[in-house]
């Protein structure tokens, strides 16, 4: 875990999210359980036999989708960056930096990246698919807290450490509040690994509810709407999708 390995991440005032292999997992457990009450999970190998687990490699992606237009990131606040260049490009000549690049869904353009999904599946259909990322990062890059709508990372390739608590602006204003100065304390050019050797531990005293899990290959994760989220990563290479959508 490198600069990370002395921290504690299985403390008792840290709660673990929700592992459920995919294999037990039903689509109305999902939606009473998860969904509909805003709780994070981790599905265990829930996209093992998607063509996102069996195709992509950088190789594959730069070969089939080369010319994509990305954002390449240097540091934990992607959505600020605006440096730009071909996936082929930031592949071969961009080793230490990251790119997530986000998009939103024309239904009437089928996007490359969305054919890595299977469908249909029991957690989204195309027709609520509101906009999604491909990212690519290396170890102990990451993300800043931040929200969005419901979405469900899929990792391809690597391992990553995620932290999570509500930030709904009504139903948690103290996590919300939270988000909002952590915002201005870790504005463009900062970096997760400093937030988490900074403000990790005092975390939780500071909202009511901290969750922690680590995402292995196969692995989907389920952010719910408005809950605050970091991530870091534990490998050299991290690798795959985020897929963000709308609530019926």
């Amino acid at each position: 875990m490198g600069i990370l390995n002395f921290f504690k991440p299985n403390s008792s005032s840290v709660l673990k999210i929700d592992e459920v292999l995919y294999s037990e997992l039903d689509k109305n457990t999902f939606l009473t359980k998860y969904l509909n009450p805003r709780v994070p999970l981790i599905i265990k190998n829930g996209a093992h036999d998607w063509p996102l687990i069996k195709l992509w490699t950088k190789d594959y992606i730069s070969e089939k989708n080369g010319d994509y237009l990305c954002t390449v990131i240097s540091d934990s606040r992607p959505a600020y960056s605006k440096d730009k260049t071909t996936l082929k490009n930031y592949f071969n000549t961009h080793k230490n930096k990251s790119t997530l690049t986000l998009e939103g869904y024309d239904r009437k353009k089928e996007p490359f990246f969305l054919k890595g999904i299977k469908f249909p599946n029991m957690f989204f259909s195309k027709k609520n698919i509101h906009r999604f990322f491909f990212y690519h990062s290396v170890k102990d890059a990451g993300t800043l807290p931040h929200i969005h709508r419901d979405a469900f990372n899929i990792l391809r390739e690597g391992e990553k450490r995620w932290v999570m608590y509500d930030a709904d602006r009504i139903i948690a204003p103290k996590g919300y509040s939270l988000m909002m100065k952590t915002h201005k304390k870790y504005p463009p050019g900062t970096h997760a690994k400093d937030w988490f050797k900074k403000e990790y531990a005092k975390l939780p005293a500071k909202v009511d509810k901290v969750y922690e899990c680590i995402q292995s290959p196969n692995d989907i994760v389920f952010i719910p709407i408005n809950y605050c989220h970091t991530v870091i990563n534990n490998s050299n290479e991290v690798l795959g999708l985020v897929v963000e959508v709308l609530r019926s």
